[in-house]
């Protein structure tokens, strides 16, 4: 039996693609899953205790089978003792092949630096971008203006923190951050 496996890690990514891959290649059934962060692999690994000696796991991707090197070569120890074919689509690799289990180590080891050196890139132009000054993260709904205004109110001393707050649609966090930050006593 043919099985597919498809993985995204979040919800805001598209699945559709590595399905029709996978239906293209034949596969008779296809395990979806979406995985965020660090979490395990539920499904994926449940797939491999209920395969059959014979069957065939298909991937898209290297990385769509673990989010390390190490990961996804235990996963291939466990299918190859279990005597599972793996294939991967994108690269053409077929364990049932000598090369094909050189291509998936070496190919693992790829991903995982392609993985790890995006997310140095990302930091370093996270960096870069608080240097300048930019803000970062979702879009401010309050204005500089409206937090004088705020702080102004503060001190008049007639609204609370949480009345201060819905009226300038300023986060309590943020205003008590603004308040310590000016040195602001009552």
């Amino acid at each position: 039996m043919i099985i597919g496996y498809a993985r995204i890690s979040d919800k805001s990514q598209e699945i559709g693609t590595q399905v029709e891959q996978l239906k293209k290649y034949g596969c008779q059934k296809i395990v979806q899953e979406v995985i965020t962060g660090v979490a395990e692999d539920k499904k994926l690994n449940q797939l491999v205790e209920e395969l059959e000696e014979g069957s065939t796991l298909v991937a898209t991707r290297v990385d769509r089978l673990g989010r390390s090197a190490l990961q996804v070569l235990q996963l291939a120890k466990r299918l190859k003792e279990k005597k599972i074919h793996l294939v991967v689509l994108d690269l053409g690799i077929d364990t049932r092949t000598l090369a094909g289990e050189l291509v998936l180590t070496v190919m693992a080891s790829i991903s995982e630096w392609e993985r790890k050196n995006n997310k140095e890139k990302q930091l370093r132009g996270i960096e870069l971008a608080k240097k300048k000054g930019k803000h970062l993260g979702r879009k401010r709904e309050w204005t500089k203006s409206g937090l004088e205004e705020a702080l102004k109110e503060y001190l008049k001393g007639e609204k609370s923190v949480n009345q201060i707050s819905d009226i300038y649609t300023i986060p309590r966090s943020t205003l008590y951050h603004y308040i310590k930050e000016s040195g602001i006593k009552k």
